[in-house]
């Protein structure tokens, strides 16, 4: 699988921010600030995606249709997870709720328009139906479909 020109563009601004953000100096700030110009032009303002420049959010992910998709900056996604659009990774809520995202382990495909929230693990090789709504852990091999979702994967 690989991604279009879109999801290209969008993982190309994302290696630059990532690469930027946390540098001190006064090349790296301006670096850091064409980022934000990037970002907010063509992630949010063309896809209305939001994908913080995070160290624990790969670099190798892959994006279809990279539309309304919302991934918060402390979820850990490994390589080749396939996420498609309209998908939230993120927390529950407020108070410590709000430090707890999502490990979603390598090569896990997500559906979409499927919502995982809370400080919940996704196994390796796991897949997620599309409008799934995943708040709780499942292991590798799963197959996560429904609200609330249930592992449906013949044993």
């Amino acid at each position: 699988m690989k991604n279009d020109r879109k999801a290209k563009l969008i993982i190309f601004i994302l290696r630059y921010g990532k690469k930027w953000k946390n540098k001190t100096g006064m090349f790296a700030k301006l670096n850091y600030f064409w980022y934000k110009i990037l970002n907010a032009m063509f992630v949010i303002g063309m896809f209305n995606t939001e994908i913080t420049p995070s160290q624990s959010i790969s670099d190798k992910i892959i994006l279809f249709h990279p539309y309304g998709i919302v991934i918060n900056g402390k979820s850990k996604i490994a390589d080749g997870v396939v996420i498609r659009q309209q998908v939230t990774i993120g927390n529950k809520g407020f108070g410590k709720d709000k430090e707890l995202c999502p490990i979603i382990e390598q090569d896990v495909e997500i559906g979409a328009g499927a919502k995982i929230i809370g400080g919940i693990t996704i196994g390796e090789g796991s897949k997620i139906g599309a409008n799934a709504v995943v708040t709780k852990s499942f292991p590798k091999n799963s197959v996560i479909v429904g609200i609330p979702a249930k592992n449906i994967a013949k044993k």
